[in-house]
């Protein structure tokens, strides 16, 4: 049962969420307000362009934390998630080279380089599960095997930038950045769907989530399949970030941010209220980024991802150092 201050923390985690997605809209370069919705060419922009990329930063920050929180009980490790694990390089690695081949311009919506994107990030973290997970190797083995994935994606991505024409290699370049600002109503039905099937998919193993942090050989006690569970999840959020990378691009550290966040605000939850919890958070957190980013440096945007790098590179040097004060007490 949740404490009633638990409760009221909660309370206030929509608040802010439904906060950020009323106002977010009506923020950028141009602010608006409601008499502005009257003028065409206002409303063009508040429902056409403002309206898509609110929805696909607070859902794919809202699906990022959650693959983090994921990845972060599955391998009991805090720093676990898609950005270190490898899945963000791989999906990144797939997306480019659907770009590079024509994909991403000749179709609607992204639809092949969602695929691309899809089949990137699988295939990174099948790589990382097959090399780093043994009964000898640990829970650092495996970010190690996920840094590695990622500087060897980052490679093959520069040589496909190089190789590009001027057209697909600026497409690339702004892509891999990450951002939401050229989201459409198409490309955030394919997120949106995506998210929708993850999200109903891994509700019935967030108590197995809990079971695997006391320990693979308590979780099996407990009737669980630790193996296949495992895989299951793993493909899972693979494919949930797949959707969320090839619209949003491969956006750092907010599957990091989140989960902590919510476990510092509300210790001791259960994976059923800490899924729900840095969801809005995550999206909250991308939202915000969005909005600074589109009005820090007027009239020039700054991509999403360096707001989103610039705010979880501090943070995730903290963890390192409180791991590393944890482990020498």
């Amino acid at each position: 049962m949740l404490k009633k201050e638990d409760c009221i923390r909660i309370l206030i985690f929509m608040i802010i969420g439904l906060l950020v997605l009323i106002f977010s809209p009506f923020i950028g370069i141009k602010n608006f307000s409601l008499a502005d919705l009257w003028k065409d060419e206002y409303r063009f922009i508040f429902f056409q362009i403002r309206i898509p990329r609110t929805l696909a930063s607070f859902l794919g920050g809202g699906g990022l934390a959650i693959a983090g929180m994921v990845y972060q009980a599955l391998f009991r490790n805090p720093l676990a998630s898609p950005y270190t694990l490898g899945v963000s390089g791989g999906a990144s690695l797939g997306a480019a080279l659907c770009i590079f081949l024509g994909a991403g311009s000749n179709l609607p919506g992204f639809s092949l380089v969602s695929a691309g994107a899809f089949t990137g990030g699988v295939a990174a973290m099948a790589i990382v599960y097959m090399f780093a997970w043994s009964k000898e190797s640990n829970s650092t083995t495996l970010l190690l095997a996920g840094v590695i994935i990622t500087t060897v994606c980052s490679g093959f991505i520069m040589f496909i930038h190089q190789i590009s024409s001027l057209d697909k290699a600026f497409q690339i370049m702004r892509w891999t950045i990450g951002g939401v600002d050229g989201t459409d109503y198409t490309s955030l039905m394919v997120m949106c769907g995506t998210l929708i099937v993850y999200i109903i998919a891994i509700a019935f193993f967030l108590p197995h989530l809990d079971l695997f942090l006391t320990g693979d050989d308590i979780a099996h006690s407990r009737g669980i399949n630790v193996a296949r569970s495992r895989q299951i999840l793993i493909v899972l959020t693979a494919f949930a970030v797949g959707g969320i990378v090839s619209t949003c691009g491969p956006i750092g550290f907010v599957g990091i941010i989140a989960p902590h966040v919510c476990r510092m605000i509300i210790p001791g939850t259960q994976h059923r209220m800490l899924a729900f919890t840095s969801f809005i958070t995550g999206g909250v957190f991308l939202t915000i980024s969005d909005v600074i980013s589109r009005i820090i440096f007027p009239p020039t945007e700054i991509p999403v991802g360096i707001i989103t790098a610039l705010c979880g590179g501090p943070f995730f040097l903290l963890l390192l150092i409180r791991r590393k004060k944890r482990l020498l007490m």
